[in-house]
């Protein structure tokens, strides 16, 4: 959703006469900062866009806070009778609502919202309020409507984009987009949701956070083939979102990603692959605490099951998905409540506020000595605080550098690591020009031998074929301990039976180097060296199949 730029007035007030929302249970640098801007608030423009601050801040830990501070700012802006103000704090009442699930007393707010925005002719305003308004319809099933209100808002975004000053509105138009796919897809028109999400992709760079759009415009993209029966094209997209979600550790994204590859493995006629998506997807959102994706990935296991004819199972995640309905069901009555609840408390407490301030205005007077105290301590303590601060970025900064000097050194030592290879392995390379080089002298003298000089190339032929210098081993050994010292430790440690030739073996495969250029280079036959590789396997306990040889080696 989007959220609006905040102007913050800052003047001093010797007595503030509304007491806002209580403190949160432990101490938050950022919300105490918001309180002591309010208390400091000298206008009803800066009180209304710090409530705004301050129920954003509180819509992910506490919901009664969240819906408290948006109807504050709400009756702050309505006294002040600035519209802007008004619609401002509209607005976030909106997302507020939203966000906690409401949809239908956050589309009151939006339409009102909207109206001042017609009123005031403010083109972008009225483009963002249709697009909530369709983000809405969405989540209650209303899709028409939905993507009537979604197409009129990119509309006028788009016109309004030819102004130079709303440029930076761009960045809204690939969440548009992608809610437009989704609708188009319910709506089964395949090819316009299609359009709808390459679009999106296309204009994803614009976006605030251009890796979680594109994540959610493939996966999107993925079930739209698998709704349309085309697995094989839903792959590739799917695959690319979860890769994404997986790099960003977003572990609802994960749930939502390993739920559409279930649906993908089932098509492809793969059900335990199917099944293991399915599980996966349902442990992690029972990780993050997700009723909805809890529900969803226990009704895939049910009808998986029910599929498959195992009764047992089936019955077992049928309740288990009615239990989590039940559970959703529960949470938007308790909202619901909740939210009736907090208005009737707030419009009480207003009262209760207006009789206190009445009251207040006759003791001004005798307070003012009081006040200049409290505001000098105020001071000193607000001075405390920034010193606090400062020591906190100097140690942060310290951190910071301590971090980037390891990573330098890492990276240096990765060089390095680098460097040492290439040389290991220009050595090796030499070693098997030399042994082909033999080779092919010893073909040529063979096709030179008659009977004068049989003898003679027969002797060089045999010291050619023999020639072998241990001194290059030994040093080909030092080399490769000196890039990976801990291989040998590691191998010796594991098996220490293992022959001199087998241990060379070791680091010959750890090298990647195929049966053909270590056959050259120990002068052996292509069979010997396979027979060898066995021999090595069965001293290795390697016997699961599965597991090659090199991909063993390098583990260690």
């Amino acid at each position: 959703m989007k959220r609006l730029p905040k102007h913050l007035v800052l003047l001093i007030l010797l007595l503030s006469a509304i007491n806002f929302a209580p403190a949160a249970n432990a101490a938050n640098p950022e919300l105490d900062s918001l309180k002591r801007q309010y208390e400091m608030a000298g206008s009803d423009s800066a009180r209304v866009y710090i409530l705004v601050e301050m129920s954003r801040f509180y819509s992910t830990s506490d919901l009664k806070q969240s819906i408290i501070q948006a109807e504050t700012a709400m009756e702050t802006a309505i006294e002040s009778k600035d519209r802007k103000l008004i619609a401002f704090a509209l607005f976030n009442a909106g997302n507020a609502y939203f966000t906690q699930g409401m949809y239908e007393t956050a589309t009151s707010y939006f339409y009102r919202y909207l109206d001042i925005q017609k009123q005031l002719n403010y083109k972008p305003g009225i483009a963002f309020a249709l697009a909530n308004i369709g983000a809405i319809r969405i989540k209650m099933q209303d899709y028409k409507t939905a993507r009537n209100n979604l197409l009129e808002g990119l509309q006028i975004l788009e016109n309004s984009l030819k102004k130079e000053e709303n440029a930076g509105f761009k960045k809204h138009i690939p969440n548009i987009l992608n809610n437009l796919g989704i609708v188009y897809q319910n709506l089964h028109q395949y090819d316009s949701a299609l359009w709808y999400y390459r679009e999106g992709i296309r204009l994803s760079d614009y976006s605030e956070d251009i890796q979680y759009f594109q994540a959610s415009l493939n996966n999107n993209i993925g079930g739209l083939f698998l709704d349309n029966h085309q697995p094989d094209s839903a792959y590739l997209p799917l695959k690319k979102a979860m890769n994404v979600r997986l790099a960003r550790n977003d572990l609802a994204g994960q749930s939502a990603s390993h739920i559409r590859l279930g649906e993908y493995y089932l098509l492809m006629g793969k059900p335990h692959e199917a099944l293991a998506h399915f599980y996966d997807a349902k442990d992690i959102a029972r990780t993050i605490g997700s009723i909805d994706l809890q529900s969803t990935a226990t009704e895939k296991l049910y009808t998986y099951y029910k599929q498959a004819g195992n009764a047992d199972s089936a019955l077992k995640y049928f309740e288990s998905y009615n239990s989590f309905e039940q559970a959703r069901n529960n949470e938007e009555t308790v909202k619901e409540l909740t939210r009736l609840e907090l208005l009737s408390d707030f419009r009480e407490k207003q009262k209760v506020a207006r009789l206190e301030q009445a009251r207040l205005n006759t003791i001004y007077l005798f307070t003012a000595v009081l006040l200049v105290l409290l505001l000098l301590m105020f001071i000193l303590l607000y001075s405390l605080m920034r010193n606090r601060v400062g020591r906190l970025k100097l140690e942060k900064n310290n951190l910071e550098l301590a971090t980037q000097n390891t990573l330098l050194e890492k990276e240096n030592f990765k060089k390095e690591l680098e460097i040492r290879n290439k040389e290991l392995s220009t050595h090796v390379m030499g070693m098997i020009r030399k042994n082909e080089t033999v080779g092919q002298i010893v073909e040529v003298l063979s096709s030179k031998l008659n009977s004068e000089n049989e003898d003679f190339f027969h002797q060089i032929i045999r010291d050619l074929s023999t020639l072998q210098d241990e001194n290059v081993w030994d040093e080909f050994e030092i080399r490769y301990q000196q890039v990976h010292n801990e291989f040998y430790e590691k191998l010796q440690a594991m098996s220490p039976h293992l022959t001199t030739n087998e241990r060379r073996l070791c680091a010959f495969l750890r090298l990647n180097m195929t049966t053909k250029d270590i056959a050259s280079i120990t002068g052996q036959s292509i069979r010997s060296i396979e027979v060898a590789r066995t021999r090595l396997r069965k001293k290795l306990e390697i016997s699961n199949s599965d597991v090659s040889l090199v991909e063993f080696l390098n583990s260690l």
